[in-house]
């Protein structure tokens, strides 16, 4: 068993809904016991009006039985849940914004146990807290959460938020798999409130009404699918490259190749513009293998700082990576391992090759660029 003790991320303003939730369904929980100990009736009669009976609709229900609880374990384990990960929800979310997300979150997810289990009416704010972390999962995955491991041994751990989240989410599906709404457990209620914390907050910052961060699910996605395509264009250019490489070793003129990187070369450094647009050219028609649009170390360097000075950021770190694999005892590598960085910190948005290249450098950088490495860090988080 892990229990969430905490998140080593800070938020910028004081939690106030968040606390209000919880001091809420605390106060619920307590009310409900006194007056079943005072009057069972009366208590039962009031779960019958508030609790979301598929079979006795009632309108109120899909948000007022997020507020009752069956037992001390099943408030204690969702209120820690929401201690944990409601806070940095709400600091994106804005303190309105995350009461309406919770309240619909509660109603989607009871409408999803509804849906399959139309005989089983449900209570508690499961659901409602797995919408929470569900959007926890997407804006935070990389947080570190401090956990109480309980498993043949005791200790406190810190482990990424989406090992823990996710392994919520998959106990959740195997759960429900076996059956498990007919336990009792209303599995399908987490789940539906797993995918309306994950499917909103994708959504959200994907229009952009939510500030993305580097480190968020949607903008490691995208990473993700530039470096994917970038890898298959690379793939399809290496082939080019191989084959031209293979007709030339077979006696075959080199031709094109050769024409094209004496284009490159002849025009700098009188030419930069037409020496750029020449190179371009080179990489679309030749690819990054097998040396083809790897110039003498003077003209790479210089072609590499024209192309990043203009604006091509894309090209210009194509170049800059060209060099630091052409030339690997290079001087001039901690400069352009910084320059990398920057163009991937800046411009094309990939934090975590910024990150990798930035620090490399660091340790050899001359002392008027470890300033900049140590502010492109700071900006990197």
């Amino acid at each position: 068993m892990l229990i969430p003790l905490g998140t080593d991320r800070t938020h910028r303003r004081p939690t106030v809904v968040n606390h209000a939730l919880v001091a809420l369904n605390i106060a619920a929980f307590v009310a409900a016991l006194l007056l079943e100990r005072s009057d069972p009736e009366l208590h039962r009669r009031v779960f019958e009006t508030l609790m979301l009976n598929p079979e006795d609709f009632k309108a109120w229900a899909v948000v007022s039985y997020a507020f009752l609880h069956g037992g001390l374990a099943h408030i204690l384990g969702n209120m820690v849940f929401l201690w944990v990960f409601g806070p940095n929800v709400e600091d994106r979310f804005g303190r309105i914004g995350y009461l309406l997300f919770y309240l619909i979150g509660a109603g989607v997810a009871g409408g999803a146990h509804a849906l399959f289990y139309p005989h089983h009416p449900v209570i508690g704010a499961s659901g409602a807290v797995a919408a929470v972390t569900g959007a926890y999962l997407v804006l935070f995955p990389h947080t570190r959460i401090k956990v109480l491991l309980m498993f043949f041994f005791i200790g406190i751990y810190e482990i990424p938020a989406w090992w823990l989240i996710g392994g919520q989410i998959a106990w959740n599906l195997f759960a429900e798999g076996l059956g498990g709404g007919r336990s009792g457990i209303a599995y399908l209620a987490h789940l539906g409130g797993y995918a309306w914390g994950i499917t909103l907050s994708m959504i959200l910052l994907a229009s952009g009404a939510l500030a993305r961060e580097p480190y968020d699910l949607f903008s490691l996605s995208r990473q993700a699918a530039r470096r994917r395509q970038f890898r298959e264009v690379h793939f399809q250019q290496k082939r080019k490259a191989e084959a031209a490489a293979h007709a030339a070793q077979g006696g075959a003129p080199p031709g094109a190749l050769a024409e094209a990187r004496a284009e490159v070369s002849t025009r700098i450094p009188e030419d930069m513009p037409g020496a750029a647009a020449a190179y371009r050219r080179l990489l679309e028609k030749h690819g990054v293998a097998a040396g083809a649009a790897l110039m003498s170390r003077r003209l790479q360097y210089e072609l590499a700082n024209h192309l990043f000075e203009t604006g091509d950021h894309q090209t210009a770190a194509t170049a800059y990576q060209l060099f630091l694999d052409g030339y690997p005892t290079d001087p001039e590598l901690p400069i352009v391992r910084l320059l990398l960085g920057l163009i991937n910190a800046r411009y094309l948005n990939d934090p975590i090759r910024a990150r990798s290249e930035i620090t490399r450098a660091l340790p050899d950088l001359p002392e008027g660029h470890r300033a900049l490495a140590r502010e492109l860090l700071a900006e990197l988080g």
